[in-house]
């Protein structure tokens, strides 16, 4: 039995005290008596049903009770349409009937019809397909919008006439199906962030935290307390917002700016958890929007008590700068939370629901602009040519491709092969599906786990530190080996990125991507090869250091902004085509009868009219670099450095390839020089060769754990040093190397 069952057990035969939905008469959160002296304070709840109905509780208005007991007589709970948009009527409804319940002139043939009606309602959406069957009732947007129609009417009615012995077996099957949901929460988010998007997080959880608060106040059991999730509302909401106040817009970002729905959330962290960056965020950062998704909520949960604080006035030791979410395996790096802060995200782990996209290892980077962007825009049908062979694939993202022209891509249910886009695979069904739960998961985990953050390290104010291995993202025939490493050191504003891909076939092309907004400058002279890109403010140059003689390629520009290189007959590389973006505006279908035809095989040949489309403020970009190897082989290694500044600013340090045995290394002046492991195996001898210019530090992955070494400096201008010191729990070490200028390293463990 779940929690929530033996709860529901528990108060099974006692009558509910009313009001219970969401406040209740001793409740520490929502207490009718801090309520009370909220309303006395001047702060008034919304204009509307329950915002009305919660007036008469507070403030015993009979006028105001009757306005709004006057619009239950006259109106109706919704029948009929889009359950994902009428749940939220059924939750209005549902609280005013509560919060009403008690008042004198609501009648008791006017409370049987509103009961009934609410638990038509509910039952009939505990009927439909996709609620039958608790175990498969997801952690997902419809789901949960689903689940909490039902679960409000159910909550409300309880106690009323005879209901409760058809309610009794619905409300079983509500708190089955949320106990899912919840448990898959700690598979997928356990710490916060979502696995689809931003714009999909905000959808589910607006609901999500509505019906775990209901079961609070009216049952007892309260999620927060159990599943950690939802105490990392705010935590998402402070890192995953960029400087610019908009969301992070990996995978389906289709609406990449805050609305009602983001008031509730960021609203509910200060109402159960007195989060203060929260209250900043809504109340004083200006990026809060003036709607809510359910006004009242406004009144309930911006406690006025909780003082806001600026995110951007707390040091290191009390804001870390960085913030993994495992589960979803995402990881923030923020220099700060000012407008011209840096921000970068790097991805790397499962595949838990559709709107993920396949881009496993990949980074985007913010600094007073768009610098490394998540490519192509939203759709305006899921399934459009534009998002299946372009928009949702590797190809659109900052990640590696490898190109193997016999690999095949499906769409759908294998409905249509889909172009070869050389990257992540898309081979089953699942692609298409939501996890169900914890045990789908484990049993189909070929499917799902396509990727791992090995080693994430972090010491403040010095550097951050991760390693990525998306090989289960690709497909076995065509590789054996990919991983990522980053390193960022945030006062030089350098991200160094080390990738090490093994193909199972040399001919295999290997393409290393980032992506712009605007046409990047190519270096036309010198070694190693340099790009540019610019946007807003901001500057990103990139030093190609790895392979040695790259074939840097420049794509982009009318008619190649989203270019796959392949197409769904395979081909050689570089023989596909553009998949252009649909329209925002909607309209006809397009005259090519290649793309009319995938159109017509997903939506039946009736479909003429693409919909319009719901993106706003999308930054689609429209070039690449694609960086590969001159000489084909299996194993090949990538390291760039890239300069994250003000349009510019950058281009002051010199950039260089250390020479190295058993590792890859890149040193900047004046900032860090940086080695990685280039055999994929943890080091326990090396050698490299400091620059003659100045470095600050010198910092070395890749090595044993919790390991001592002895680091030898020999051929400098000072006599030869030598010194012990013991590689951290993620295989790194740093030494300051001011004072040491040009050598020959040597580094061995000491076993």
């Amino acid at each position: 039995m779940g929690a929530l069952a033996a709860s529901a057990l528990a108060r099974a035969g006692s009558p509910p005290r009313r009001p219970r939905m969401l406040i209740a008469e001793e409740d520490p959160f929502c207490g009718l008596a801090l309520l009370k002296a909220r309303y006395q304070s001047g702060l008034r709840p919304s204009d509307d049903l329950p915002g009305r109905a919660l007036t008469w509780l507070l403030a015993h208005d009979d006028a105001i009770g009757e306005h709004a007991l006057a619009e239950m007589r006259a109106t109706h709970p919704p029948t009929g349409g889009r359950a994902s948009r009428t749940w939220l009527d059924y939750v209005r409804w549902s609280l005013a009937f509560d919060w009403l319940y008690t008042h004198p002139g609501f009648d008791a043939a006017l409370k049987d019809r509103v009961a009934h009606e609410l638990l038509d309602g509910a039952a009939t959406m505990l009927a439909a397909p996709d609620m039958r069957y608790p175990a498969r009732v997801y952690y997902h947007n419809y789901s949960v919008r689903f689940l909490t129609l039902a679960a409000f009417p159910l909550a409300a009615v309880e106690g009323h006439g005879d209901l409760d012995a058809r309610c009794r077996p619905l409300r079983a099957q509500v708190e089955d199906s949320l106990w899912n949901v919840l448990q898959t929460t700690n598979l997928v988010n356990p710490e916060g962030s979502y696995h689809e998007s931003l714009d999909y997080m905000r959808i589910t959880w607006a609901s999500l935290v509505m019906i775990a608060e209901m079961h609070r106040t009216s049952g007892g059991f309260d999620p927060a307390q159990h599943f950690s999730m939802f105490r990392n509302i705010g935590d998402t909401y402070l890192y995953k917002l960029l400087p610019d106040g908009t969301p992070s817009r990996e995978n389906d970002q289709e609406w990449p700016l805050l609305d009602s729905r983001d008031m509730a959330l960021l609203a509910y962290a200060i109402h159960r958890f007195k989060d203060p960056w929260s209250a900043w965020l809504l109340r004083k950062s200006g990026f809060a929007v003036p709607e809510w998704i359910l006004p009242v909520l406004k009144f309930l949960w911006d406690d006025p008590e909780v003082v806001p604080r600026n995110p951007a006035l707390a040091d290191e030791r009390e804001l870390p700068r960085q913030r993994y979410f495992p589960g979803v395996s995402q990881l923030v790096i923020r220099d700060g939370w000012k407008p011209d802060s840096t921000w970068i995200e790097f991805d790397c782990g499962p595949y838990f629901a559709k709107h993920q996209h396949l881009d496993q290892n990949q980074f985007t980077i913010y600094r007073k602009g768009y610098l490394a962007i998540d490519s192509g825009a939203d759709y305006t049908e899921i399934e459009s040519p534009h998002y299946l062979n372009y928009y949702r694939r590797t190809v659109a993202h900052n990640s590696m491709l490898v190109y193997d022209p016999r690999e095949t891509f499906f769409w759908g249910d294998n409905t249509l092969p889909a172009a070869n886009d050389g990257g992540q695979r898309m081979d089953s069904v699942r692609y298409w599906n939501t996890v169900q739960n914890r045990a789908d998961f484990e049993q189909t985990r070929d499917v799902w786990n396509l990727g791992e953050m090995r080693h994430i390290d972090y010491e403040p104010g010095h550097y951050h530190y991760a390693l990525g291995d998306a090989t289960g993202a690709y497909s076995p025939h065509k590789l054996k080996r990919f991983t990522r490493e980053l390193v960022y050191t945030p006062d030089a504003g350098m991200l160094y990125v080390f990738d090490r891909v093994v193909s199972t076939d040399p001919s295999f092309h290997k393409a290393w991507l980032l992506h712009g907004v605007n046409q990047p400058q190519i270096s036309g002279e010198g070694t190693p090869a340099a790009f540019q890109f610019n946007d807003g403010g901001g500057e990103l140059l990139v030093h190609s250091l790895l392979p040695r003689e790259p074939v840097v390629t420049l794509r982009g520009g009318p008619g190649f902004e989203f270019f796959t290189p392949g197409d769904e007959h395979g081909g050689a590389w570089g023989t596909g085509q553009n998949w252009p973006l649909d329209p925002p505006e909607g309209g006809p279908l397009p005259t090519d009868p290649r793309l009319r035809h995938m159109w017509k095989v997903f939506y039946g040949d009736g479909i003429t009219e693409i919909e319009k489309s719901n993106r706003q403020r999308v930054v689609p970009g429209a070039w690449r670099i694609e960086v590969s190897p001159s000489i084909p082989t299996e194993e090949d290694l990538f390291l760039h450095v890239l300069e994250i500044g003000d349009r510019g600013a950058t281009g002051k340090r010199r950039v260089e390839l250390m020479r190295s045995f058993h590792f890859a290394g890149a040193a900047v002046e004046g900032a860090f020089a940086v080695l990685f492991a280039s055999s994929g195996e943890p080091v326990t001898a090396g050698e490299a060769t400091l620059p003659h210019f100045d470095c600050d530090t010198l910092l070395v992955t890749g090595l044993q754990p919790e390991v001592f070494y002895e680091i030898g400096f020999f051929e400098t201008k000072a006599p030869d040093q030598r010194l012990q010191k013991r590689a951290n729990s993620n295989g790194v070490l740093t030494l300051d190397v001011r004072s040491i200028g040009y050598a020959r390293m040597r580094i061995a463990a000491l076993m």
